[in-house]
């Protein structure tokens, strides 16, 4: 992309930009601060380039321009929050000390927030939507194999490998 990207540095901007492209995700103002500064922390920067959303590489100074989907945005923000919630609780769990303690525990909480708010916006990422199919039809074939007397066993089974074939062909899109 030879184009300079126009970076979101301010939430509106995100759900302008979201408005104006008819991406059909409702992001409210907290929502879009949030996939911002998580992006922002891990070195990243959304923006646009010919109306394409693209993440940019913000850590060089020519960093990486590639184009990006909102639900890929979501999706890696909810994998990093996840990944600083082990961090923080490992940190609570074995302090230094006292201090050390109250500031993990801070960490800890301010991020289980954080991920209430992120469980909401990937549920309405196409992955969330696909979990939500899956589980709906794997619900059903088990309902109906347990009316047909199937045995518990070969349905739970049954559900378990459908849930692995799912993981392995969206690449570990299932958290």
């Amino acid at each position: 992309m030879d184009k300079e990207a126009v970076l979101f540095t301010k939430p509106e901007k995100l759900i302008e930009y979201l408005d104006e492209n008819d991406l059909l995700i409702d992001l409210s103002s907290k929502d879009s601060e949030i996939l911002l500064n998580y992006m922002e922390g891990h070195g990243f920067s959304l923006g646009e380039i010919d109306g394409k959303l693209v993440r940019v590489d913000i850590g060089e100074e020519h960093g990486e321009v590639m184009e990006y989907s909102i639900d890929d945005a979501i999706d890696v923000v909810c994998e990093w929050n996840y990944e600083l919630i082990q961090e923080a609780k490992e940190r609570r769990d074995s302090p230094e000390n006292f201090l050390d303690f109250c500031s993990s525990q801070g960490k800890y909480e301010s991020l289980r927030e954080d991920e209430k708010t992120l469980d909401k916006m990937f549920y309405k990422t196409r992955y969330g939507k696909e979990i939500n199919e899956l589980a709906e039809r794997l619900a059903q074939e088990a309902a109906r194999n347990i009316k047909t007397s199937r045995k518990t066993d070969s349905v739970a089974i049954a559900v378990t490998e459908e849930i692995q074939q799912y993981s392995t062909d969206k690449k570990g899109k299932v958290r």
